[in-house]
């Protein structure tokens, strides 16, 4: 069961959690243009329930998370891979498009952000490990990516999701293994 709000873009992934799991509660952030409002609200319910961000894995909503990110610390927040998020189409990339099955997988998998965090893991490490500085470190990356259920990402961008998800450089060398 899921306590917490979610923090969904558009209506339509509000529906299609609701088709899940009903009677969750959502905030819709009626996409990037996210108001001072909206931002507001969910910082107050963050302090008094919880929040669990569930984005869509496209440039907007990692603006959308930035934005919520530079308010509050300590937020849960579930990961869609890209590939399970394109429309039949193809055209579009949301949580509307995922399959339950990686809905529920995705919200079963949370991470715990914290912005206040020291940086624990260096890029001199990522590259002693082969993830980034070499040939064919885009590859172990992505495998990394999906194997800890994180976007697939840059290194620069991977350096900082692992610190902030607080992912140790020992849990990443036994998923590479």
């Amino acid at each position: 069961m899921i306590n917490e709000v979610i923090i969904v873009e558009g209506i339509h992934d509000q529906q299609k959690l609701n088709s899940i799991y009903p009677g969750i509660e959502c905030i819709v952030t009626n996409g990037s243009e996210i108001s001072e409002a909206t931002l507001n609200l969910i910082a107050q319910i963050h302090n008094s329930r919880g929040v669990i961000l569930f984005l869509d894995p496209d440039f907007p909503g990692k603006q959308i998370t930035n934005k919520i990110l530079d308010r509050i610390n300590d937020v849960k927040i579930a990961f869609l891979i890209k590939q399970k998020a394109i429309s039949k189409n193809h055209r579009k990339v949301g949580v509307e498009h995922a399959q339950e099955a990686d809905i529920r997988e995705a919200l079963d998998h949370l991470f715990v952000i914290n912005n206040r965090q020291e940086i624990k893991i260096t890029m001199t490490d990522l590259a002693n490990i082969k993830l980034v500085n070499c040939q064919s470190a885009f590859v172990r990356r992505k495998f990394v990516c999906e194997a800890l259920m994180i976007p697939v990402c840059n290194g620069k961008t991977f350096l900082r999701y692992i610190n902030m998800l607080d992912i140790s450089l020992s849990r990443i060398v036994e998923v590479m293994s």
